[in-house]
């Protein structure tokens, strides 16, 4: 397999993760366009994985609105403070990450999780600075929300093939039950 068969896998996989979790959140979800898309003063929550094999770099950027509606709160959502919407924005890209890793299955070198740091005013190209970088964008609930990935590809071949094979033990695996 080589880097542009890897890095087009990883752009669907992307894409499928974004739409679970924005599903998950009970929003309403399609796709949008960048020029549609004014998130200046919204925060951008980077996380990062790794291997052997690969690097990535993802990048969530919301509306603090969309934050606030999606926060799980079951009071009022004007109580809800910046801190918390900031460490919010920090657990969905690590929900995300979490997503990515789960669809993308390597039998070597399995991906390492690192920890999600927020960024206000910072513009996402500076952030992700590897090979290939992918965006996206959702309108969700009616703002537009941005998704980034940057990867960087350490090795070619095979081993990068690994990483779409699936079995039917990792469709769960990484679902959490609450009892």
């Amino acid at each position: 397999m080589g880097v542009m068969e890897f890095n087009h896998g990883v752009e669907e996989v992307f894409q499928s993760a974004c739409v679970d979790l924005f599903k998950s959140l009970n929003c309403s979800v399609a796709c949008a366009k960048q020029n549609e898309c004014h998130l200046y003063d919204a925060p951008v929550a980077c996380i990062d994985a790794g291997s052997n094999d690969v690097e990535l770099i993802l990048g969530l950027q919301m509306p603090m609105a969309v934050l606030a509606l999606t926060y799980p709160l079951t009071e009022s959502i004007v109580d809800v403070g910046e801190e918390s919407l900031e460490d919010w924005i920090s657990e969905l890209s690590n929900q995300l990450i979490g997503r990515v890793k789960s669809k993308l299955s390597a039998q070597e070198g399995e991906l390492k999780l690192g920890l999600p740091v927020t960024y206000y005013g910072e513009d996402h190209s500076e952030l992700m600075q590897q090979d290939e970088k992918i965006a996206l964008y959702f309108n969700l609930e009616g703002e537009v929300c941005a998704c980034y990935l940057s990867v960087e590809v350490l090795v070619e071949g095979e081993v990068l093939a690994n990483y779409f094979l699936q079995d039917e033990a990792d469709d769960i695996r990484g679902e959490l039950e609450l009892f």
